[in-house]
């Protein structure tokens, strides 16, 4: 009789392990990454070697929202052209998220603006405005002089985006969550002894 307990427990363990791995895959619900495009968002998230725990549950249940950091599927190569698309594995980038459906973005001043209003104070070169459509979302990198983002190819389709980051890993140092420092640009070395 113990015997067959084990047995049916084992099963049952065996059971939720593959079904959660099962889940994982198909539903992103949690990834340690080094995402390319991690150098354009310096120093919310570390570059070069940082690594990132993203998770994918919170948007199947409702969409991104402004001012958070996305993961997003992308084909193509970093430092040539990106195509953010829905069915690519080729790339997985992590942007911040500027403008939502319906949103006017636009470059002025040396600034990013909103709907009229300032997003932050990130220095930005000027671009033409972008009316952002259904289901799609306008991302930028915080480093914003090193970021190919959304100025470059467009919105990104809701369909490619499938996390979010929500604590940095490694290095040690930098634990904890990720920050949107929104007066604050990336200067000095990125790498290396003073990363």
């Amino acid at each position: 009789m113990r015997r067959k307990r084990f047995l049916i427990s084992l099963a049952v363990a065996l059971a939720v392990v593959a079904l959660l791995t099962a889940a994982n895959f198909e539903w992103y619900l949690w990834q340690i990454s080094g995402a390319q495009g991690t150098f354009s968002m310096a120093w919310a998230l570390p570059p070069c070697d940082g690594q990132t725990l993203v998770e994918g549950f919170t948007y199947h249940f409702r969409d991104p929202h402004r001012g958070e950091i996305v993961s997003f599927h992308a084909r193509g190569r970093i430092g040539g052209e990106i195509t953010p698309d829905p069915d690519s594995r080729e790339l997985q980038i992590n942007k911040r998220v500027i403008g939502a459906p319906g949103d006017t973005i636009v470059g002025r001043n040396n600034r990013v603006y909103v709907n009229g209003r300032k997003a932050d104070d990130i220095p930005t070169d000027p671009f033409p405005a972008v009316h952002v459509g259904v289901k799609q979302y306008f991302v930028m990198g915080d480093n914003r002089s090193a970021s190919h983002d959304s100025r470059v190819f467009g919105p990104v389709p809701r369909g490619a985006i499938y996390a979010r980051a929500i604590l940095i890993v490694w290095p040690f140092r930098r634990f904890g969550v990720p920050q949107y420092k929104k007066s604050q640009a990336p200067a000095g070395p990125l790498c290396g002894q003073n990363r």
